[in-house]
C-alpha cells in the first residue's frame, strides 16, 4: 500500500451553514510518525480522542508536538458544500421522486390521514437523505479522489473513513461507484490517528469559515502549507461542491483560504 487517505466530516448534511470533508493523504511511513506524535499528545493530556476542540483546549501543553505533526509529509484536500443549496434544489422540485411522494393522498392508505402523513414524512426524509448522498456526497468523494489519486492504481491506496452520516454500506457503495475499491469504515475514530488528524483539520476549517476563535490563525500557521495544489484549475482546493450553486458572496467567503 503506497498511500492511506483519511477523511472526516464537519457539519450536518441537511442543516447549518456548511457541510465539509477533510481528506488527508499520507504514506504508511509518514503515518507511523504521525501516530507516535498523536499517542504522545494523548498521553501528555489524558485525552482519549484527539479532536479540534480538545486540541484547542490543550494547545499550551502540546504546542511543540503540534509543530512536529505538521512537519510530517502529508497533503490535505478540502471539499465544501452548503446545506441550503441542497434545500433549494428540493424546494425547486429538482428531484422527481420527491414530487411523487409528496402527492400521496390519505385516501391512498388504509391507515387514515394521521398514519399516512407520518409514514409519508418518514419516507420523504429518508429519500432526501438518499438523494443528498447520491448527488452531493458522491461529488465530495469523486472530486477528492480525482484530486488526490488521479491515475494511481486502486490497489496502491486505501481510504479510512470516520463513521459517516449514513449507513456504512451506502457510503462504501457510493465510493465504489467513484472507483474506490479499498475502503475501511472506522467506528472507533479515537483509535485511528489519521482520522483524529482529519477531525482537527475539518474542525479548524469549519470554524475559520464561521469566523470563530483562533481558527484562522491555526489554519495559516499549520494547515495552509499542507493544502494540495491550491492553484489548480481542474481541482481547486478547497473544492466547492456544485460550484455554480454558490453565490458571488459565498465564493468570496471561501476565498479566505488562498
Amino acid at each position: 500500500m503506497d498511500y492511506l487517505i483519511f477523511t472526516d466530516e464537519s457539519g450536518s448534511w441537511n442543516e447549518g451553514d456548511f457541510y465539509l470533508r477533510s481528506w488527508v493523504k499520507i504514506t504508511p511511513r509518514s503515518y507511523e510518525m504521525l501516530r507516535k506524535d498523536i499517542i504522545f499528545i494523548k498521553h501528555e493530556t489524558g485525552i482519549r480522542e484527539l479532536k479540534w476542540k480538545s486540541l484547542i483546549n490543550n494547545i499550551n501543553k502540546i504546542q511543540n508536538t503540534i509543530v512536529s505533526i505538521f512537519k510530517i509529509d502529508f497533503n490535505i484536500f478540502i471539499t465544501i458544500s452548503m446545506p441550503h443549496h441542497f434545500q433549494n434544489r428540493l424546494w425547486n422540485n429538482k428531484y422527481n421522486i420527491l414530487k411523487t411522494l409528496q402527492h400521496i393522498k390519505s385516501e391512498q392508505s388504509t391507515g387514515g390521514e394521521q398514519f399516512t402523513e407520518a409514514i409519508k414524512n418518514k419516507i420523504i426524509s429518508a429519500a432526501q437523505h438518499t438523494i443528498f448522498y447520491s448527488f452531493f456526497e458522491k461529488q465530495h468523494i469523486e472530486n477528492a479522489n480525482k484530486a488526490l489519486i488521479n491515475d494511481i492504481p486502486s490497489e496502491s491506496y486505501q481510504y479510512i473513513v470516520d463513521t459517516p452520516q449514513c449507513l456504512d454500506k451506502d457510503w462504501a457503495k457510493i465510493a465504489n461507484e467513484c472507483g474506490i475499491v479499498n475502503i475501511k469504515i472506522e467506528k472507533k475514530s479515537g483509535k485511528v490517528s489519521g482520522i483524529e488528524l482529519a477531525d482537527i483539520i475539518a474542525g479548524c476549517i469549519h470554524e475559520y469559515l464561521r469566523g470563530e476563535g483562533k481558527a484562522g490563525e491555526y489554519y495559516k500557521n499549520y494547515i495552509k502549507d499542507k493544502m494540495l495544489d491550491m492553484c489548480s484549475k481542474t481541482f481547486p482546493n478547497p473544492n466547492l461542491i456544485f460550484f455554480h450553486d454558490f453565490s458571488t458572496d459565498e465564493k468570496k467567503k471561501v476565498a479566505i483560504f488562498r
